[in-house]
């Protein structure tokens, strides 16, 4: 079955701009954008570089959505508004970085990696998406991952991206977390094959 993809209309989208608290919006985005370049990308700025980055960013992002119309809001993938947003200035940060030639690291997230070992800003963008968090969750649930590989799947797509990050927050010896830590990266297959019928 293919995926559908229903475009939000001109008067969808003049609704979202004009009855919209974007000053606080704005704010959550701006928070969301320094928290993506620490923990996800482990830069390195003062907070004035990540103010100034994280500005150009959503701008950039209001700017193709609203004013050039080249970034559309997919409604079947993203029903909520901010959520779509969120993942397209995600995409935007990953992409901005790519362009600036920053060092980015991005851990072992090795299921969201291509075979250059780049990340797809697609994919990171869909990972945003609470609807297919919660597939991908099942999926992974229903090729039997255990508790301790779905606990490491939520840390993941949370930005928690170092083993041992992830042992610590949730708790596993070290020999349980390399066992379950093994499996999960077994079934990243599964992840990709998902990913692939949502058109990534």
């Amino acid at each position: 079955m293919e995926e559908t993809k229903t475009i939000a209309s001109e008067e969808l989208l003049a609704e979202q701009l004009n009855n919209r608290d974007w000053d606080d919006f704005w704010l959550k985005l701006m928070g969301r954008c320094a928290w993506v370049l620490r923990k996800r990308y482990n830069v390195k700025w003062s907070n004035e570089e990540l103010k100034s980055f994280s500005r150009d960013a959503i701008s950039e992002i209001v700017n193709k959505v609203f004013i050039t119309k080249k970034r559309n809001w997919n409604i079947d993938a993203y029903p909520d508004f901010e959520d779509f947003i969120v993942s397209a200035v995600d995409s935007q940060i990953n992409n901005m970085l790519k362009k600036l030639k920053k060092e980015v690291k991005v851990g072992e997230n090795e299921f969201l990696m291509n075979q250059n070992g780049e990340t797809s800003s697609n994919i990171e963008e869909t990972i945003i998406s609470k609807e297919l968090r919660e597939q991908l969750f099942d999926e992974l649930q229903a090729n039997g991952a255990d508790d301790n590989e779905l606990l490491i799947f939520e840390c993941l797509v949370d930005g928690i991206e170092k083993p041992e990050e992830i042992r610590k927050t949730i708790g596993l010896s070290e020999e349980d977390f390399h066992n379950a830590w093994r499996r999960f990266k077994r079934k990243r297959e599964v992840i990709k094959q998902k990913l692939v019928t949502h058109g990534y």
